[in-house]
């Protein structure tokens, strides 16, 4: 338990007493970070269903599909053509994340935790 720092000093910062911005004083300097770590817990498995859940049953999924199966790509004429919207898509998009998340839980019954670094 504690704050580490780890790569190619490693160590544990000093409980109540040590800033994680420590090391400044000796010419560190932070770098901008180009990914979000993240970890999604099984414990959310029913959450990503039902997130899931809820953006089907919307429509989105649908609209998007229909556009798909006649075209590879869209701009704002295609899109005009199916009556997809901005927010069709980005529904979509987040439910292929979804599904994603939930295959991996699927495939993957004795793993607790899907982790990934997510670039900004």
């Amino acid at each position: 338990m504690g704050r580490h720092y780890n790569g190619d000093v490693d160590g544990k910062f000093m409980f109540a007493v040590q800033s994680s911005d420590a090391h400044e004083r000796f010419g560190a300097v932070e770098l901008d970070q180009d990914y979000i770590p993240y970890v999604v817990y099984r414990t959310s498995y029913a959450e990503i269903c039902s997130e899931l859940e809820s953006i089907k049953k919307k429509g989105h999924v649908d609209k998007v599909e229909k556009m798909f199966d006649k075209e590879t790509g869209w701009n704002a004429e295609i899109k005009a053509k199916y009556s997809v919207t901005d927010e069709d898509l980005s529904e979509y998009a987040d439910y292929q994340i979804g599904i994603q998340l939930k295959e991996f839980f699927d495939d993957h019954p004795d793993i607790d935790e899907c982790r990934f670094d997510a670039e900004i």
